[in-house]
């Protein structure tokens, strides 16, 4: 079996990687809404102190918002030193996967968390992260801003058809 890389374009690149980003938004967004839909009954409690849970969950979420986005800008460095377009785009691709499973991971433990208390602050927080996450979308523009392109990676980066 070859194991070699399909060439690819700046389009489908961006379609990749775009596809990628909206189907880990959506398996959180449908989640919820299922959770959200099979929850008897919902309240926002926070004096439990004794429930740890209201401590772990915004904690957690706090702590891998700032690691997605130290990771993210750790991996884009790296990935603006690459000497090829194509290398570079492979690491901006990496970078953001970091990224978004650092904002998944707590997104997932909140509505878990609320399936299980019924506390509808874990899913606030859940719906907070997914917010981040929308904005987050990697555009053609955010792309080329975050790599910090040169012309020559620019012209190669706005014109579709060539192969990277």
């Amino acid at each position: 079996m070859n194991n070699q890389n399909l060439p690819q374009t700046p389009k489908t690149f961006i379609k990749t990687i775009t596809i990628v980003h909206l189907a880990l938004l959506v398996g959180q967004v449908i989640f919820s809404v299922l959770v959200f839909t099979i929850t008897k009954s919902t309240v926002i409690d926070l004096t439990n102190t004794k429930d740890p849970f209201l401590f772990v969950a915004p904690i957690l979420a706090i702590s891998c918002f700032i690691a997605s986005n130290f990771m993210y800008k750790l991996r884009l460095n790296e990935a603006i030193n690459k000497p090829t377009l194509k290398g570079k785009l492979m690491g901006y691709q990496a970078a953001l996967i970091i990224r978004c499973a650092l904002l998944e991971g707590p997104s997932l433990f909140g509505i878990v968390t609320y399936m299980v208390t019924r506390n509808f602050l874990f899913l606030l927080i859940s719906g907070l992260i997914i917010l981040y996450f929308i904005t987050i979308r990697p555009t053609k523009d955010k792309i080329a801003n975050d790599l910090n392109l040169d012309y020559e990676d620019k012209m190669q980066f706005d014109s579709e058809d060539v192969l990277v």
